[in-house]
């Protein structure tokens, strides 16, 4: 679907005020990156006036003839974005802008994601509505991705197939078995035509990705993330910390120091490696503010209830965050957990017996480590079974 929205303030009141120039801009995390075209005296009477504009948190120039800005969004945009994500829909760059008109492109599973066909916004009106066929997703591959790898046919069409299915969504709606009878294909083959199609692209996402990460030094009243770091003899693995105005952003294990010059310390980070030698040093107290989505909260939120010297099966956790069938999504969760230790993922295990993997460095010898430190397990055997309580 595609909207016409000429909305007040914001990046359509931004466009207004210079007219001469032309704007592509997409949405990456909680920010828009804009990059404008135009005549160099028009480009140079941008940066003099975004200079005093709060909302731009950061802008560069390419050259004589672009500049790139980023910029924070208006709460009626951020709404829009909002409730494009909850409708199920994904916008696709780049958002043109020209004149106090933004024109905003998006794919959706649903047929009617606003109601009445128009976004909660000021003087939007819709200017068209297609169905995405397999053709038409590789052409928006292209146009996203300036020499992108292609998709065969059959791979753009099982990928868009598991859209529609729902198999992205968390928990998950359907399987790659159904997918495979909905294409009359043969279980394997379809598994191997979504992993590929998956491995494209994830891979061209990658930069949108990184870039959404990074830090903008210049936004005001943002405080820069602050690593600390000091090595674990127990696991013999450097604790990296990560931490912003007070709160615990990331906590990660790694072999080599992590890009700094010596072992740097905080009181968190005493309490974590004490944790790890002891077993015993509560770790409850340690603020976090993680950006996860809606479900992997609701999971670690309830992973960091297990008390220690006990586990939880990946199935009890989806019982208790009321999702029954999503074992696989809080294995996931726990996957891309992005506090190990204060948020212990290691204390979550198959219900099958044994101790199951573990996303952090050294894998499942240091899920082993950290169990038997705080006497989950006595000792190590693929038929010993962690304590679990309410099993």
């Amino acid at each position: 679907m595609e909207f016409d929205i000429a909305s007040k303030g914001g990046i359509a009141s931004l466009s207004r005020r210079h007219p001469d120039l032309t704007w592509d801009v997409r949405p990456v995390g909680f920010r828009w990156m804009l990059r404008c075209s135009g005549p160099a005296a028009a480009l140079a009477g941008l940066r003099d006036a975004v200079k005093q504009d709060p909302s731009v948190v950061w802008v560069g120039r390419r050259s004589d003839e672009v500049a790139v800005l980023a910029y924070a969004p208006k709460v009626g945009e951020t709404a829009f974005l909002r409730q494009v994500a909850e409708k199920g829909g994904f916008i696709l760059p780049p958002v043109m802008m020209k004149n106090g008109t933004v024109r905003v492109r998006f794919i959706s599973r649903q047929e009617e994601p606003f109601r009445n066909g128009k976004p909660q916004l000021p003087q939007g009106h819709l200017v068209s509505r297609r169905r995405l066929t397999a053709g038409r997703l590789q052409a928006e591959l292209d146009r996203q991705f300036t020499g992108s790898p292609s998709l065969t046919g059959r791979q753009a069409e099982v990928l868009l197939e598991a859209v529609r299915a729902g198999y992205y969504e968390v928990p998950r709606r359907s399987t790659v078995m159904d997918i495979a009878r909905r294409l009359s294909l043969g279980r394997s083959t379809t598994e191997e035509h979504l992993r590929i199609a998956e491995s494209i692209v994830v891979r061209l996402a990658a930069p949108l990705i990184a870039a959404s990460q990074e830090e903008p030094d210049a936004r005001p009243g943002t405080e820069p993330v602050e690593h600390f770091v000091r090595y674990s003899s127990e696991l013999q693995l450097y604790v990296d910390l990560a931490l912003r105005a007070g709160q615990v952003t990331g906590v990660r294990f790694r072999r080599p120091v992590p890009g700094v010059a010596a072992e740097r310390s905080h009181p968190y980070l005493t309490q974590i490696l004490a944790h790890i030698r002891t077993g015993k040093t509560g770790l409850d107290n340690i603020p976090v503010d993680l950006v996860v989505g809606r479900f992997e909260k609701q999971v670690l939120e309830e992973i960091r209830r297990i008390p220690t010297g006990q586990t939880r099966t990946y199935a009890e956790i989806a019982r208790r965050v009321g999702h029954p069938q999503a074992v696989r999504a809080v294995g996931n969760a726990c996957a891309h957990n992005p506090a190990i230790v204060v948020i212990p993922c290691h204390r979550v295990i198959p219900s099958h017996g044994g101790i199951g993997q573990y996303s952090g460095e050294g894998g499942p010898n240091t899920k082993r480590l950290l169990l038997l430190k705080e006497g989950a397990i006595r000792e190590w055997s693929t038929k010993n079974r962690p304590r679990s309580a309410g099993a």
